[in-house]
C-alpha cells in the first residue's frame, strides 16, 4: 500500500486473512512505495498475485517501474485511486486552514500508459464495475493496472467530525 488518504480507510476496513499479507507503512509518508513494494512482495512470493494500492500522486513517483514489472513477467495488479491531486495533503492542509494551492494536476491516461509497457489496463467507470475488474486483474497473469476515480468529499465529515463526536460520546 502506498501512502494517501485512502490508507486510512484500508487500515480500518480491510480484513487480512493471513498474517503478513498487507504491507502498510503507517504514516511514514512514503509516497511512491506502493508499486516497488508490490514488486518486492512478488519476488518473495512469486506464486501469489500481488495487489498494489496507490494514489495517483504516489504512483507517478515510481510509475516507470511498470517497465521492469512487465519485462520480469511479474504477476501484479496496481489499483490507482485517482483524484487528480495530492489528496491527503489537500485534506490535511484544508483542516489547518491553508489555501488549496498547487495540489491538483492532470494525469496521463493510465490505461494507455501501462499498455505502452506491455501491461493490461482497466478503467473503472462506475462503482459497480470495480469488483469485476478487480477479479479479472487478480485472476489473470501479468501486470494489470486499474484506473479508479475517487472522490474524497466525505472524508472531512466522517474523519474530522463524526468520529470525533462518536469518540467523545463514549
Amino acid at each position: 500500500m502506498d501512502n494517501g488518504v485512502y490508507k486510512i480507510w484500508f487500515a480500518r476496513n480491510y480484513r487480512a486473512h493471513q498474517p503478513n499479507t498487507v504491507l502498510l507503512d503507517n504514516a511514514l509518508a512514503t509516497m511512491g512505495a506502493g508499486l516497488p513494494s508490490a514488486m518486492a512482495a512478488h519476488m518473495v512470493h512469486p506464486d501469489r498475485k500481488v495487489l498494489a494500492v496507490c494514489g495517483d500522486g504516489g504512483f507517478m513517483m515510481n510509475s516507470q517501474k511498470l517497465e521492469t514489472a512487465v519485462r520480469e513477467k511479474m504477476n501484479i495488479a496496481v489499483l490507482i485511486l485517482n483524484d487528480n491531486s495530492y489528496g491527503m495533503i489537500r485534506w490535511k492542509q484544508a483542516n489547518m486552514g491553508f489555501n488549496d494551492w498547487g495540489l491538483q494536476y492532470g494525469n496521463p491516461d493510465f490505461v494507455k500508459y501501462v499498455e505502452s509497457y506491455g501491461g493490461v489496463g482497466h478503467r473503472v467507470e462506475s462503482a459497480d464495475m470495480l469488483p469485476g475488474i478487480l477479479e479479472a486483474a487478480l485472476n489473470t497473469p501479468g501486470v494489470h493496472l486499474i484506473d479508479c476515480p475517487v472522490d474524497y468529499v466525505d472524508n472531512d465529515r466522517i474523519l474530522n467530525r463524526e468520529i470525533k463526536e462518536q469518540s467523545a460520546a463514549i
